[in-house]
């Protein structure tokens, strides 16, 4: 048969039934999470929370460099 799955003698159709549920399970199952991964609300969703996250990284510098130029103590 040519173009089809044939049944060879160490296959039966058990498990030929349960290889393509199987198959067709997984199939599904990515196609749900890539809809729940890839949709207008999922990306709604990450935009929030990337915005709305608090802060990891708090320097303790200033924030702003003034140039101001001081006297500066000579040594002698």
């Amino acid at each position: 048969m040519i173009g089809s799955i044939a049944l060879n003698e160490r296959m039966s159709l058990g498990e030929l039934v349960i290889i393509t549920l199987g198959g067709l399970l997984l199939i599904v199952a990515g196609i749900k999470f890539a809809t729940k991964f890839c949709s207008e609300d999922a990306k709604r969703e990450r935009r929030r929370r990337r915005n709305n996250a608090p802060i990891s990284a708090k320097a303790s510098r200033p924030m702003v460099r003034f140039s101001v130029k001081t006297k500066k103590s000579r040594r002698k």
